[in-house]
């Protein structure tokens, strides 16, 4: 993660908004001296909200831990016997 100071940031703008749209890049403004904002792509930002949320949900964790379980016993299903079809190659 690249560290600009708001300055720096302030002259590259535009380029930091599509290479962390295009990219993933992500950047950390600091402001005299201090971490003072963070730059990233909607994606990621997305992503993070989606996983606060499904933090936030115990039914969620439950069932993610259940999930794990079942996938360290080798308990798991074929595609076609989820999708009732062969998958496509």
């Amino acid at each position: 993660m690249a560290v600009l100071t708001t300055t720096e940031a302030k002259t590259k703008l535009l380029s930091m908004i599509r290479k962390a749209h295009e990219l993933g890049e992500k950047y950390v403004i600091t402001h005299r001296g201090e971490e003072f904002a963070i730059l990233l792509g909607n994606e990621d930002y997305e992503g993070l909200l989606e996983t606060i949320d499904i933090l936030q949900n115990n039914k969620e964790i439950k069932n993610i831990k259940e999930s794990l379980k079942n996938l360290r016993a080798g308990e798991t299903y074929s595609f076609e016997q989820v999708v009732g079809r062969k998958q496509k190659k």
